[in-house]
């Protein structure tokens, strides 16, 4: 199939870093996998409030510093919101919201956001209400009606 570029349906988006500073942030996704390090962890990817660029957030788990990595999953934990402890029902952390300090480094040249920490449910009261670009996954979809002529495959 032959793809017709049409300028008229690009518009050029600013991907800016995040600000440093503390933001409400969702799970937007998350993904198991294996660090370059060896570890095993969860790779999260997080929208915030009033942004179109992105955050990801990583819980590795260190079997050498189980102390270290129970003190990074518990605060995350927390500030999200997540009651169930069993780290395989990892899907189920989509569409939580939270929040985290955002910390700036430089990386290769530019400036990029980094999460620094997540922030306690507790303190985040003072933080302005969560401003998000789409709405929260629900987890259950919506029948969809067509008929069989809307099908490509008759």
């Amino acid at each position: 199939m032959a793809w017709i570029f049409n300028p008229n349906d690009y518009e050029e988006k600013d991907f800016a870093p995040v600000p440093a500073g503390e933001h409400r942030v969702r799970i937007e996704d998350v993904a198991f996998k294996t660090f370059k390090s060896g570890n095993d962890g969860y790779e999260i990817t997080l929208e915030v409030s009033g942004y179109a660029s992105k955050l990801w957030h990583y819980l590795v788990l260190k079997q050498d510093d189980p102390k270290k990595t129970n003190q990074s999953i518990g605060s995350f934990f927390d500030s999200f919101g997540i009651t169930d402890y069993d780290l395989s029902h990892y899907r189920n952390w989509i569409g939580k919201v939270g929040a985290v300090r955002v910390r700036h480094e430089a990386y290769n040249g530019s400036t990029s956001a980094k999460v620094a920490y997540c922030i306690s449910r507790s303190k985040q009261d003072k933080l302005p209400e969560a401003k998000f670009a789409g709405a929260a996954p629900s987890g259950e979809f919506a029948p969809i009606e067509i008929d069989d002529s809307e099908l490509p495959f008759n």
